[in-house]
Order: C-alpha cells, then sequence, then structure tokens
C-alpha cells in the first residue's frame, strides 16, 4: 500500500514538475525504456539497500514500524491512532488499485493520466474495439457497446458535436440513441457510459411503475380509501408502515413480491443475453393495450417513462412533506 501511494503519485507528478536533468525521461511506462543503464543500477542499489538494512525500530509499533515518521504518532489517544492507521490502510488499498488502472490504461491507449482526460474526457475513449471478442459481450447485449442498428455512428456525432436537446452544455449520450427517450438526451451522469442502457431502463421503467403505484396508494388512503377490516382502520399512512409488520401482513406481502421478482429477474436475464425476444423493461403483461401504430405506441412508452419519472419525485417529496409536517395528509394545506 505504501509502495503504490508513492508509485501513484510518481506516475502523476512527472506531468506537473521534473527535476532538473530528467527532462527527456518519458512519463508513465514510457520511462521504462527511457532510463539509462545507470539509473535502472541506482533504483536497483536503492531498493534493495532498502530491503536488507531498514529494519522494524526497536521497541517500535509492531513489524510496519520502520521508525520513519512514526516517533509523531506515540502518545496519541489510541482512538486516533487507530483512525489514522485505517486511513493509511484505505489509502494505500485504494493507490494498488489505482496505479494498476493507470497502467493498464497507459499500455493499452499509450496515453498517462492527465493527457487522457486532455484528450478523451473523464470516462475516455470508447473500448467496443477492446471487449467486443469477450464472449459476453458478443453482439452487445451485455455490455455498454452501441447497438450496430443505431443511425448515427459514434465517430459521426462527435465529429458533429452533437448536444444534448435536454441538457445543451452537455454531449449528446450517443448510447441512447435509438432508444425510447433517447432523442431528449437525457444522461447528466453519463450513466450509459458506463452502463448498458438495457440495464438502466430496466431499473428506471420498474423503479417509476412502483413509483406511480406508491403515489397513487399514498394519495388514495390520505383521502380516506381503505381495505375493509378493522386491522386498515384507525391509522394514518405514514404510520402504515409499522402496523402492517404488527399486524403480520408484511409476511405474505414480501413473498408475493418475492415471486414477481424472481420472475422479472429470470425475463431480465434472458432478455439481456438475448435468449428471448424481450424489450427493457416488458414483463408481457398489458402489452395488448398498446396501440398497434408503431409511432403511438413509442408515444405511449415515452408517456410511461416521463410519468413514471415524474412519480419518482412526487413521491420521495410527499414523504418528506408528510413527515416535515407532522402527519398533515394531502394536499398537505
Amino acid at each position: 500500500g505504501r509502495v503504490a501511494m508513492i508509485a501513484t503519485i510518481g506516475y502523476v507528478m512527472p506531468e506537473v514538475f521534473r527535476f532538473p536533468g530528467c527532462e527527456d525521461f518519458k512519463n508513465g511506462l514510457g520511462a521504462l525504456s527511457s532510463i539509462p543503464v545507470e539509473g535502472w543500477i541506482q533504483l536497483v542499489g536503492f531498493v534493495g539497500f532498502h530491503e536488507i538494512f531498514v529494519k522494524p525500530r526497536q521497541g517500535g509499533m509492531g513489524s510496519w514500524d520502520l521508525g520513519f515518521g512514526t516517533e509523531l504518532i506515540e502518545g496519541i489517544p489510541e482512538e486516533e491512532l487507530e483512525r489514522r492507521q485505517t486511513v493509511e490502510r484505505n489509502n494505500g488499498r485504494l493507490a494498488m488499485v489505482a496505479i494498476m488502472g493507470m497502467m493498464v490504461q497507459d499500455g493499452m491507449f499509450g496515453k498517462t493520466p492527465f493527457a487522457m482526460l486532455a484528450s478523451d474526457g473523464f470516462w475516455g475513449p470508447p473500448v467496443d474495439w477492446y471487449i467486443k471478442d469477450i464472449p459476453m459481450c458478443y453482439g452487445g447485449a451485455a455490455c455498454a457497446m452501441k447497438p450496430a442498428s443505431s443511425r448515427i455512428s459514434r465517430t459521426a456525432l462527435r465529429a458533429e458535436g452533437k448536444m444534448s436537446p435536454a441538457v445543451p452544455f452537455l454531449k449528446y449520450p450517443e448510447p441512447l440513441e435509438g432508444w425510447v427517450g433517447g432523442e431528449k438526451g437525457f444522461d447528466p451522469l453519463g450513466i450509459t457510459d458506463a452502463l448498458d442502457v438495457y440495464i438502466v431502463r430496466e431499473a428506471e421503467l420498474k423503479h417509476g411503475r412502483v413509483a406511480m403505484l406508491a403515489t397513487v396508494g399514498w394519495i388514495a388512503t390520505d383521502l380516506g380509501a381503505r381495505f375493509p377490516g378493522e386491522k386498515f382502520q384507525g391509522f394514518s399512512t405514514i404510520e402504515a408502515h409499522d402496523k402492517m409488520v404488527e399486524a403480520g401482513i408484511f409476511g405474505p406481502f414480501l413473498a408475493t413480491i418475492a415471486a414477481y421478482e424472481v420472475y422479472s429477474g429470470w425475463l431480465f436475464f434472458e432478455g439481456w443475453e438475448g435468449r428471448i425476444n424481450r424489450d427493457a423493461g416488458d414483463f408481457f403483461l398489458g402489452k395488448n393495450f398498446l396501440p398497434k401504430d408503431p409511432e403511438q405506441a413509442r408515444l405511449m412508452r415515452l408517456k410511461e417513462l416521463e410519468n413514471g419519472r415524474l412519480a419518482m419525485l412526487a413521491f420521495s417529496g410527499i414523504c418528506t412533506q408528510a413527515v416535515l409536517l407532522g402527519g398533515k395528509t394531502w394536499p398537505f394545506l
């Protein structure tokens, strides 16, 4: 971990600062071929001396105490010592992942971290060429690869500099091309650059549908609608969860949800891996209500998507407002 932290800093710093006489040395993996023989002799000698002659400090705090700065933490409270040691371990673990990532990036694309950020932005260049031969990525169904049927190529989009209609100061999210709602280009966090659109659309539709049901259900119970039976009477919507747990209703309720989740999970993986012809969020329930005209069906799907997004915000707001206002019911006037 300590070596990785030093290596990570050393990997980045040459792009900002170089020691006098080292201006011609390459950075990153390029340094392996540009350091002269006498430089390698010095490095091997320094590391070897450290490994052979530097031993744990006599009477120190443990085998990790080599006497370099540990005297600064002697005598501090146990809680503070544990906190600092935890910080060092966590930073070391992070640095080990970081240095490996930077070396792989340098080897694959021949660019150091700052050079990659300057030329290709935060997410970096496309990796379709690298992952296309991975078995689970065949056809692009299981990886964040652009569908082959897209009408606008990645190169064309970059050349045109197409911007997002929904967020005009951001680039158009290319993976959304061809999906319902994709024409609006709303993906400000760039999630679809990291995850397959099939996955995020599945999650978005499921959460949106649950939120629409939850919003209607909350308003209905606030207005007085109840199931028949004494156990469903005499408490507010905020208290409903705890009351249903006390009444033993949540056992069957969770079992019912689990059955739906098993079914939906099976459908998701079958569709994601291309074994069945299934759109994201399609549970083969109610599709007969969609218009026969493809354009009208697309508009209906778009309405469901947008209403689901609105319902997720609405339900969050309803819950927050109900609690903050001390149990007032909808419309909270």
